[in-house]
């Protein structure tokens, strides 16, 4: 009776192996909380569950244990251990080379088979070419006994041959799996937990960790409409569907089957507070106590370094960030390339023109113009741009809020031609009492429509800006209705005109500079 007590005793406290998997991941753009599920079978007392093939980059700080079922099981210590697989290399290397000798002995005795049938042929035919005194029907006779073993011959080459191709295959393959163990050599880690359990029964043991093996980016298709039924109103003549698509990706070593996934937005490597504000204290000093950055103390620029790598982990969504949930589970292998999984699609109606700078360049970018509308923000990412179903290039989204406007360009319009004719151009003195130097410019830009359609179009022009009192600068011939100071820039102008259909459209920008007799004038 004691010998079987004492047995007992001594399988409960054996450790109970298990092979953990991960169910649901939650993605960040800076890390990853992985959450890795294992059943096991406990017996009433303590005991232990031991938990492997864990990836190294376990953040230990951030593992969290509980146990599910098993009523009254509590979690008394946990251990994290790394593991060195070299173990199960050497293993999985002995099992491959076996089956790579079995197949390789095959295709040899596969090829001493053949050489065999070619030998037994090439006899037949020499035995044929030496027939001595034979009578006719015994030379009928040889003839047909040597096609038929010629014919049995050959049909038994193609069949060994046959057979060779599926193990020649499979030999490639097993030495590929050779290789591709021997790079996989790497290190794991182990999650050893003591429990007491109060019962026999069944427990779910369920692990939550952080990694930075693996993360998430949002990459956009931004698709422009331009042909729209019927009128929106308030001159809306377009639309862009704007799609939000995940790049996941993950290098934690082990292959993720059927994981529910969740991708968030709370951005880590931003920090999470405000860094510190000191006082601002200036004061004169000598020109020679005047130091560049590049001179700065090594620990002025380790302190700034450090100001700028602040690093908090973000264990919650708040209302500023937003967290989607793909609706099936997903497989993603270990050190791919990332998958593209499509998050959301947000629809924005937009008022489309056509913009140019002739001053600058006299080619014509289509524009669409719209208003943002989400209950969250979008985190920032690129953009691949799409002009009624054509791929015309790529950009880079910045980060939206929702009612913030939103400003495409979808590339060169073809149809729409600028030409710039400069009506004056004067240099010279000028002055009856004070003489002045003064330089004056008079530009009419024609814009010209060879669509089909009346076109919106958005001509930029700039006036310069004087910082200086004795730098005059005053507007010539401007054409109106003009918006001035636009985007807050000073001298900075633009006039939004529709072009008819096959039309030209001219558009008016001068300016006159002084400067007192003996200032030369500025180089424009």
């Amino acid at each position: 009776m004691k010998k079987h007590c004492l047995l007992a005793i001594a399988i409960a406290t054996m450790p109970l192996m298990a092979q953990a998997e991960i169910t649901t991941a939650t993605l960040y753009p800076s890390h990853a909380e992985l959450t890795w599920e294992q059943s096991a079978n406990v017996t009433f007392g303590p005991g232990t569950v031991e938990i492997e093939g864990l990836p190294v980059s376990l953040q230990d700080q951030s593992l969290q244990v509980a146990f599910e079922g098993g009523a009254g099981s509590q979690v008394r210590q946990v251990q994290i251990s790394r593991v060195e697989q070299a173990e199960f290399v050497a293993g999985e290397t002995r099992r491959i080379r076996d089956e790579l000798s079995a197949v390789t002995l095959r295709i040899q005795e596969q090829e001493d088979s053949i050489r065999a049938w070619n030998q037994q042929v090439t006899l037949m035919s020499k035995a044929a070419e030496s027939p001595h005194e034979l009578s006719a029907s015994e030379l009928n006779d040889m003839a047909a006994a040597l096609k038929n073993t010629t014919q049995s011959a050959l049909s038994e080459i193609r069949t060994i041959r046959t057979r060779m191709t599926d193990d020649i295959a499979l030999k490639d393959r097993l030495i590929r799996e050779l290789s591709q163990v021997k790079q996989s050599a790497r290190t794991t880690k182990k999650v050893v937990v003591h429990y007491l359990a109060l019962k026999n029964g069944e427990l779910q043991v369920k692990l939550r960790f952080q990694t930075p093996d693996a993360s998430w980016r949002s990459e956009y298709n931004a698709r422009l409409k331009t042909e729209l039924e019927g009128g929106a109103g308030d001159g809306v003549n377009g639309e862009v569907t704007l799609e939000h698509l995940a790049v996941v990706q993950q290098s934690t070593g082990t292959n993720w089957e059927d994981v529910e996934l969740r991708l968030a937005t709370a951005n880590a490597r931003r920090g999470t507070a405000m860094p510190p504000l000191y006082s601002w204290v200036v004061s004169p000093q000598p020109p020679q106590a005047y130091r560049s950055k590049t001179s700065a103390p090594m620990a002025d620029m380790e302190a700034e370094m450090l100001m700028g790598s602040s690093v908090a982990v973000v264990e919650r969504q708040s209302t500023f960030t937003q967290s989607y949930k793909v609706p099936l589970p997903v497989d993603i292998p270990s050190g791919s390339s990332g998958q593209r999984l499509t998050v959301a699609e947000h629809v924005i109606p937009v008022k489309v023109a056509t913009w140019t700078a002739p001053v600058m360049d006299t080619t014509g970018y289509l524009h669409a113009t719209g208003t943002f509308q989400s209950e969250a923000p979008i985190p920032a990412g690129r953009l691949t741009l799409y002009r009624d179903g054509q791929s015309v290039g790529e950009s880079q989204l910045p980060e939206l809020t929702g009612g913030e406007e939103l400003t495409l360009g979808f590339g060169v319009d073809e149809g729409i031609r600028v030409a710039v004719v400069n009506e004056l151009e004067r240099t010279g003195e000028e002055g009856v009492w004070k003489s002045e130097n003064v330089q004056r410019r008079q530009n009419r830009f024609e814009i010209t429509n060879h669509h089909s359609k009346a076109v919106q179009v958005r001509i930029f022009d700039r006036l310069p800006v004087s910082q200086k009192d004795i730098l005059i600068v005053k507007p010539l011939e401007i054409s109106e209705p003009v918006e001035r100071n636009v985007d807050d820039e000073k001298g900075v102008l633009a006039w939004n005109r529709e072009v008819p259909a096959g039309q030209t459209v001219n558009v008016k920008s001068g300016f006159e500079i002084r400067v007192p007799e003996g200032t030369a004038l500025p180089r424009l």
